[in-house]
């Protein structure tokens, strides 16, 4: 991808790390985890649609991230009793490990599979995307080509649906040394 070689940092979540077993690793984004966000290097028009919340609500989700895959899938809960919602397949480069972090770079489009029922986010997007030089054509082919493999595998359950984070855990701080890069 054209910007993946010069990974623009625009945001950061502290996780738990609740696997990584070099196949798979599986972090946890904490109901009330702030998360800070870049003030110049989102690479989209506008301003990310989360920074004005700065704090995770919910559940909490759990990412899943497989390596050499250029997607990672979001697990999310709903109501009281935490009852499985569905899968985010958030398309982006493979993520690189960098000592205690996870790096990325989001490639825009996403879906939302919920039972069987697939949405495809933020395709209307993509054109203006491609105006804005942050795709090429080519990428965008390769990040539509990413999200029909994800389908045809239909990885889907993950084996993730039923895990609860232990209650004991505290909600992860983001280093006071954590600095856009």
């Amino acid at each position: 991808m054209a910007r993946d070689v010069a990974r623009a940092h625009y945001s950061a979540f502290p996780v738990r790390v609740v696997a990584n077993d070099g196949r798979e690793a599986a972090a946890h984004i904490a109901e009330g985890t702030r998360f800070r966000f870049s003030p110049d290097r989102w690479l989209f028009e506008g301003e990310h649609p989360w920074k004005s919340r700065g704090v995770w609500a919910g559940h909490g989700v759990l990412v899943t991230h497989r390596p050499g895959h250029a997607h990672a899938v979001w697990h999310f809960w709903k109501g009281p009793e935490r009852r499985f919602a569905g899968w985010y397949v958030n398309l982006q480069a493979p993520f690189v490990r960098d000592g205690r972090e996870f790096d990325t770079n989001d490639h825009a489009l996403d879906l939302w599979i919920e039972r069987r029922v697939v949405a495809l986010k933020d395709e209307e997007e993509m054109e203006g995307w491609v105006r804005q030089g942050r795709f090429t054509l080519g990428d965008v082919a390769a990040i539509r080509a990413e999200g029909e493999r994800v389908l045809a595998e239909w990885p889907f359950p993950t084996g993730w649906e039923d895990w609860r984070p232990d209650p004991s855990w505290p909600v992860p701080e983001l280093s006071a040394a954590w600095r856009v890069r």
